[in-house]
């Protein structure tokens, strides 16, 4: 009758820990999936392909405006790098890096780059692991963009300033429809960096 027993209560312990066993796997699944998509997300860095980098035309009306080559290059990066990320920690923080060499301090500042890399980081983050999307940012929003083309016309008065129409994709985190997107702006270099951007519409 003893020996009984204790066969009854070794089976219950071992029943029991198979329990507590599979208890914690179940808890551990889920920590590990949100893990690995984060990092899977964080690795992923959008790269501009040769046929992007000579999408930006650059037109003059007048034929006397000219327009060296540096200035061609970093007006068609700027543009680029500006409307192209991925919703990744990498992404955001590679664009506004690569924003900051690209433009003056107080261009940089002007367009609020710093502040909207904070929230887009904070945001992004905050998706990948709780699938729910902040608001709290005001005017930013959870979508990922990517250059298309963008059609540059320097100014006739003014040196080393363009009218541009930026066309551009943009796919918001929660419905996954991309969207066509125009921006027409101003710009200005100074000493081969981007020094105002005047945005005038975004449609």
């Amino acid at each position: 009758m003893k020996k009984k027993s204790l066969i009854i209560v070794a089976i219950l312990l071992v029943l029991a820990l198979i329990g507590v066993f599979a208890f914690l796997q179940a808890r551990k699944q889920p920590t590990e999936r949100v893990s690995k998509e984060y990092i899977t997300n964080q690795s992923t860095q959008p790269k501009v392909s040769t046929s992007e980098s000579s999408s930006s035309t650059f037109s003059s009306k007048e034929a006397k405006v000219e327009v060296t080559s540096e200035t061609k290059a970093l007006v068609s990066q700027f543009l680029m790098t500006d409307v192209t990320y991925d919703l990744t920690v990498k992404s955001i923080l590679a664009r506004s890096e690569t924003l900051s060499k690209l433009m003056t301090k107080e261009a940089y500042e002007q367009m609020k780059i710093q502040s909207t890399t904070e929230s887009l980081v904070a945001m992004t983050n905050k998706w990948l692991t709780t699938k729910q999307v902040d608001t709290s940012s005001g005017d930013v929003q959870l979508v990922s963009q990517k250059y298309q083309s963008a059609n540059v016309t320097p100014s006739a008065q003014e040196p080393n300033r363009f009218y541009v129409e930026l066309n551009y994709d943009e796919t918001p985190v929660t419905t996954k429809e991309t969207q066509s997107k125009t921006q027409l702006l101003w710009l200005s270099v100074t000493d081969n960096k981007v020094s105002d951007v005047e945005i005038i519409t975004t449609k």
